[in-house]
């Protein structure tokens, strides 16, 4: 009588930490599981990872009760395994060590996001010793970003570590007083001073697994309230949350609703930074939906397993929705919790490092600036105004930037124009109620009699103001150009504007308080709009501000300055030249560098439409 052999399956999960395996029967049920060291080659080596290989997948299979040479199939994910020639070592291996079992070779991002979903549409996020993140898509793109090694990979627990100790050895360098983290990190390590973490970190015995340990005691020291840490595990998160986005863009699921798992012991293991790291995704990526795992990437493997030999893998859960019910801007901030607890320095060292999430969140919107920069000057040469438009701080805002307009750049009055809802009363005190009325944002654009050539920037933080709202809908009626400038996406303005600039900032340090981050980013932005259209429109030479107004005393000695570098002669001759030029700083300068009187410069710069550069060179002979 013979005795059928039982159907199993393993999955190894591989990473920089641990290698665990799972057994898995026909039905997906785990029938024991494994555990050992790292299997990273890069990390142990090909003989260490063998051996931690062999260990996890034979405990397994102890606990399972089967013959591990009997398995059906096998998935091997491996962390650093995906790279032809990484991958043919292990092909190798796997044949040594299993010659009778079809083996199947992929990336642990793979197996996590398999486990995660029960499916291969979505997007996983994994942190632990390394970082990576890994999407596929309906079509079978597939697309990643990180798992360079922990040397390289940011918002890892190697990575926050690392960051940590650097922190730790500058603040070492500055001279300050010993420091809250500098003192747990030294105890943790047994050392007696920061100059000792050199000879820690640089022993031959010392071992990626032995930096990547630290992390939980700098979230640790982050959770309470540490400034130095608070920043290193923001940046980390940031730098998580930037990874899952490009996946995102690439397989182009940003403009839905996807789903994004969250992995690796670093996630699952911390509370604070899944929140941290959930926090940065919901503000970088607002359409994706966190998922928590159906499986670990162990079992995600063993559903790879089973789907080679022609099972179909579970079907994927519900997703839930993309986030709370609450624009970003409105949610309560993690990194920020407590406010009212902390000392005076930590509130301020905290509001401190929120603005420098304001400034980061500017760089992916400059693309949509440098264009709607060029399609603003291409209007304001046709004689176009640029037209703000805001309530409260957003409003205040636009009003500010395009007052600086005229002694900036000797912009006429209408040229650079300011609208808030509540009128003038509104720029000192708040007017109740003015930012509701979606008709008054409309009467004040047909007061301006907006036009074609008009462009219309509607500055809203959350991107709902209603104001704003009807306000950039009678431009568009007026077929003039409109600018969407908000700090949430999507949201209605983005609906309503030809181009979308949305700096996603965040959580306010105060909960719904937009004039902290988002009123930083929102300036920012009316920086760069109103000066590089200025630029375009011949207002600067070289970084100079040639089109200013001298109209007191500082102004005319910056003058004065101004015509001095751009000649590259004395304020002496700087000042004689510009009281034969009447005060005109570009004329100053095209008569000195051109070697002409001033009403010569002046027909020069009448034939080059007041831009300095082609009035220099215009050919005087020919037009005689």
């Amino acid at each position: 009588m013979t005795t059928m052999r039982p159907f199993f399956v393993i999955g190894v999960d591989g990473g920089g930490s641990k290698t665990a395996a799972a057994v898995l029967d026909h039905n997906s049920q785990v029938l024991g599981r494994g555990r050992s060291g790292s299997s990273n080659v890069h990390n142990v080596g090909l003989e260490r990872a063998r051996d931690n290989l062999l260990d996890a997948m034979r405990e397994a299979a102890q606990l399972a009760g089967v013959d591990l040479s009997q398995a059906a199939a096998v998935t091997w994910a491996l962390a650093g395994a995906d790279r032809p020639a990484e991958r043919r070592l292990f092909a190798d291996l796997g044949a040594a060590m299993l010659p009778d079992t079809p083996l199947h070779l992929e990336n642990d991002a793979v197996a996590a996001l398999v486990g995660g979903l029960g499916s291969r549409q979505g997007v996983v996020l994994i942190a632990g010793t390394g970082m990576i993140a890994y999407g596929e898509n309906a079509a079978g793109d597939r697309a990643r970003a990180g798992g360079w090694g922990p040397f390289l990979d940011r918002g890892s627990a190697y990575d926050l570590a690392q960051e940590a100790m650097r922190e730790v050895c500058r603040l070492e360098d500055n001279g300050r007083p010993p420091h809250r983290l500098a003192e747990r990190l030294l105890q943790a390590l047994g050392l007696k001073q920061v100059t000792d973490i050199v000879g820690w970190v640089y022993a031959p015995e010392r071992q990626v697994a032995d930096v990547a340990r630290l992390a939980p005691l700098v979230l640790a020291e982050a959770e309470t309230g540490d400034l130095v840490a608070l920043d290193v595990v923001a940046r980390g998160a940031d730098a998580l949350a930037k990874a899952a986005g490009e996946i995102a863009h690439r397989l182009e699921l940003w403009s839905k609703s996807f789903p994004l798992v969250l992995g690796g012991g670093l996630l699952e293991q911390n509370v604070f930074y899944d929140q941290v790291v959930g926090q940065a995704i919901r503000t970088q990526i607002p359409n994706a939906c966190l998922v928590r795992p159906r499986a670990d990437a162990a079992v995600g493997a063993g559903w790879l397993a089973l789907a080679m030999l022609g099972h179909p893998l579970p079907a994927a859960g519900e997703m839930p929705a993309p986030a709370n019910g609450l624009w970003t801007s409105e949610q309560a901030n993690v990194l920020t919790r407590d406010l009212d607890l902390q000392p005076t320095e930590t509130i301020v060292g905290l509001m401190h490092g929120q603005d420098r999430q304001a400034v980061a969140a500017v760089q992916p919107t400059l693309p949509v600036i440098a264009r709607a920069v060029d399609e603003i000057a291409r209007r304001m040469q046709q004689g176009g105004r640029l037209i703000y438009v805001g309530a409260g701080t957003s409003g205040r805002l636009g009003i500010l930037d395009a007052a600086e307009c005229g002694p900036t750049f000797n912009a006429e009055k209408q040229q650079v124009v300011g609208v808030i809802a509540g009128d003038a009363t509104a720029i000192t005190d708040s007017v109740e109620g003015a930012e509701d009325d979606p008709e008054a944002g409309a009467i004040a654009l047909r007061k301006l009699a907006v036009g074609a050539m008009d462009s219309v920037v509607g500055i809203t933080a959350s991107g709902r103001t209603p104001y704003v709202l009807g306000a950039l809908a009678e431009a568009r009626r007026r077929q003039a150009l409109t600018i969407a400038l908000t700090c949430n996406w999507p949201s209605p303005v983005a609906e309503a504007a030809q181009y979308v600039i949305a700096p996603l900032v965040g959580p306010e340090a105060l909960a719904g308080s937009t004039r902290l981050k988002a009123g930083t980013a929102q300036k920012l932005v009316l920086n760069m709009l109103s000066t590089a259209v200025m630029v375009r429109l011949g207002k600067i030479y070289g970084n100079l501000m040639v089109d200013l107004r001298p109209q007191n005393v500082k102004l005319q000695g910056r003058a004065r300055r101004i015509v001095a570098q751009a000649a590259k002669v004395g304020e002496e001759e700087a000042a004689a030249t510009l009281a034969q030029s009447a005060g005109e700083v570009k004329v100053a300068i095209v008569s000195l560098l051109a070697g002409c009187t001033p009403e010569e410069a002046r027909r020069r710069l009448a034939q080059a439409n007041n831009v300095v550069r082609k009035a220099l060179s215009v050919d005087t002979d020919r037009e005689k």
